[in-house]
């Protein structure tokens, strides 16, 4: 799965920066934690707890993530243009548990959007 895979998986579910509330994005920070840790990829590997979020839904929100030797880089930004940003400072390999938490959170809320309805 490539980045734009994974916006075009969001794409298809229908839903707008407007439906996703901050339990939302919470459900996908730890999706995104759970995937940055079992990778092994970097010591350290993981999501940060603070979720950004400026004039939601209207603004932007982002996760970041931190390792041994960074902090609070770019996990998942959603943009006030639209845009989902992906890891933008990693490699095609480093990025690979950042999206797959994204796609495992989108089946995830899918499905609990179906079973409300």
């Amino acid at each position: 799965m490539t980045r734009n895979d994974a916006r075009a998986a969001f794409a298809a579910t229908g839903l707008a920066y407007a439906d996703l509330t901050r339990d939302d994005l919470r459900a996908l920070r730890n999706s995104i934690d759970k995937e940055l840790k079992a990778s092994g990829l970097i010591e350290g590997y993981r999501s940060d707890l603070a979720i950004r979020m400026v004039k939601w839904p209207t603004g932007w929100a982002a996760i970041t993530c931190s390792t041994y030797y960074f902090e609070k880089r770019e996990a998942v930004t959603f943009g006030p243009d639209g845009f989902i940003g992906f890891g933008g400072w990693a490699d095609d390999k480093n990025v690979v548990p950042i999206i797959t938490g994204f796609l495992k959170w989108i089946d995830a809320l899918v499905d609990r959007r179906r079973i409300a309805a």
